[in-house]
């Protein structure tokens, strides 16, 4: 019995329309949450299954999304990656995973594995290179959204953080705090992220009229061993009284050299970092961080992602939306 259950059947149990139903099953978001759970009750009732592949024949959609990210491993990635699930669970979309491991080689090849998936859409941390596959893709009519970083000349729309003011606002914070020698460990000069917190280091020099000295900066590649080495060659050359480094990979790999050397900051050398991870409150005292709302930049690459999947094909001709959310500098006992 309850295998040969219908929408019909379905929507006669619940007390409403065939195309509330349909709408349910395919747009949950349109119908209001009273009714739609009243639906969602009654097929969850009688067992009712969706036939996937009849239906994605039907609507000549995947209902699924790909998802291509830098790193696994780091936290800000993990709660990006939960926001976008979130609310892709909400309009019944699965997501794929892809973890490109910042390698141009590996994004290409999930970029091509997700086009063939046949996906609605795709929300990309992206390399910096891959150019004209992001166009051929975003040509076929498979929308593509940005985070965290975007690739200058593809005109899609993106989610990031205001990287060059918040960049500037933490290391004038060391400056005003007296410290005079900021030694920086930035993010590879290839990736619009290092380049733009880069900036930033160089505008909170220029606005407190203070030299900017090379030597006080190594540009890493946003892993562990980058911030290790560059935290080594730093506080070699001697002469640093603080160290700001551009994300959460090379700060561990910072924090273990100073560990190694039994450098103690605030007393030794003052410390901040960007990224908000679990640990910078574990260890004594607390490390300053630059705070990015990870979970909300997941949200918004993802309802702007389903704006261009599920609205009227006349929203498809809209000019790309470049959202900028700002971060937060927290204040902590490193500084």
């Amino acid at each position: 019995m309850k295998s040969r259950m219908n929408i019909t059947e379905i929507a006669k149990q619940a007390g409403v329309s065939i195309a509330t139903v349909s709408r349910v099953l395919n747009n949950p978001s349109l119908v209001k949450e009273s009714t739609r759970q009243r639906v969602l009750d009654v097929l969850q009732s009688t067992n009712f299954k969706i036939n996937a592949i009849a239906k994605n024949l039907r609507t000549k959609k995947s209902y699924s999304i790909g998802l291509i990210y830098t790193s696994v491993l780091m936290l800000f990635y993990n709660m990006i990656s939960k926001g976008v699930e979130d609310i892709a669970i909400g309009k019944s979309y699965n997501v794929f995973f892809c973890n490109s491991g910042d390698d141009p080689i590996k994004e290409s090849d999930y970029l091509s594995l997700l086009y063939e998936k046949r996906v609605d859409g795709i929300i990309v941390s992206p390399t910096g290179n891959n150019r004209e596959l992001f166009e051929n893709i975003i040509s076929y009519g498979i929308p593509v959204c940005f985070i965290d970083r975007i690739v200058k000349g593809i005109n899609t729309d993106s989610v990031v953080v205001n990287n060059r003011e918040s960049s500037c606002n933490a290391v004038s914070y060391l400056i005003e705090k007296g410290y005079g020698r900021i030694g920086f460990i930035s993010g590879p000069k290839w990736t619009w992220t290092g380049i733009e917190r880069f900036k930033g280091y160089l505008d909170a020099h220029a606005a407190h009229n203070i030299e900017f000295l090379e030597e006080l900066v190594r540009f890493g590649d946003f892993q562990y061993d980058s911030g290790y080495e560059g935290a080594k060659e730093l506080i070699k050359e001697g002469d640093i009284d603080a160290l700001y480094i551009a994300n959460e990979p090379m700060a561990a790999g910072a924090l273990e050299y100073l560990n190694e050397k039994k450098i103690r900051f605030p007393e030794d050398i003052g410390f901040l970092m960007w990224d908000n991870p679990y640990w910078s409150t574990l260890v004594k005292p607390q490390i300053s961080v630059v705070s990015q709302p990870m979970y909300t930049i997941g949200t918004t690459a993802s309802e702007l992602l389903f704006k261009r999947i599920t609205a009227a094909e006349a929203y498809m001709d809209k000019e790309p939306l470049k959202i900028t959310l700002n971060t937060e500098l927290v204040i902590r006992g490193s500084t």
